[in-house]
């Protein structure tokens, strides 16, 4: 992993509380162990305005998009820009507006929580940002988008490495990110469910060469949704 691990770490240092550090986990998944069943599609769960749970009768929609030309003649690649770019300018308002008391949440805890989440999410926002901006190709780089409604819900960037797909970042919009800590009418449960099994579903049909997936997890929701998945941790030797 070498640099990129390294910068990843720097990353979760700078944004994260030690409790949270103390739950980051290398995982790893056997794609060929994986049944038709455990990859299936699932609903969105949406909170009400009741904060109540109810299965939605629209479902995820899934894209993936290539690095493998520059934006000028990548059409999806631009339009993810764009997205992510949008996402970067609503963490910087909601941010300020938890600052600034306009969003009042009286729980410090969760208020704390809320907040190391939405800048982490920036962070890696940024850093895609820059990458999807560029002009640089690379061929083994791929966004997988979970949507809902039309909307990007999950963005995730996996990168290639000889027969392994490696889990680079893990992104949300920042407004879902904040309905779902608050539990408010408009938060999108599921998405990062369907979003992992929309790229194994993708592995086994379009590229079967590849026998395990990897990620260095920080978020403890994100690692016990990868854990029911099928992931498990691993140790480098």
């Amino acid at each position: 992993m070498g640099v990129k691990f390294i910068l990843k770490i720097i990353l979760y240092i700078i944004f994260l509380t030690p409790r949270l550090l103390q739950a980051a986990s290398d995982l790893e998944l056997d794609v060929t162990k994986l049944s038709s069943e455990s990859i299936s599609e699932i609903c969105p769960l949406l909170i009400d305005k009741n904060g109540e749970k109810i299965i939605s009768d629209v479902s995820f929609s899934n894209e993936k998009v290539l690095l493998d030309k520059i934006p000028t003649e990548n059409e999806p690649r631009r339009l993810l820009t764009t997205t992510v770019d949008n996402y970067i300018a609503k963490s910087n308002i909601i941010l300020h507006k938890i600052k600034d008391k306009v969003i009042e949440i009286p729980d410090m805890a969760k208020k704390g929580r809320l907040m190391h989440k939405l800048n982490l999410n920036k962070s890696f926002l940024t850093k895609v940002f820059n990458d999807l901006y560029s002009k640089r190709i690379e061929m083994n780089s791929t966004f997988y988008i979970t949507k809902f409604n039309g909307e990007a819900v999950v963005i995730t960037q996996t990168k290639l490495h000889e027969n392994e797909l490696h889990i680079e970042y893990v992104m949300s919009d920042p407004d879902n990110i904040l309905n779902t800590v608050l539990n408010t009418e408009g938060a999108i449960k599921r998405a990062s469910v369907e979003n992992i099994r929309s790229i194994a579903r993708d592995v086994i049909s379009n590229n079967p060469s590849i026998t395990k997936m990897k990620s260095y997890v920080v978020s403890p929701t994100l690692e016990a949704n990868y854990r029911r998945f099928g992931f498990t941790e691993f140790s480098c030797r």
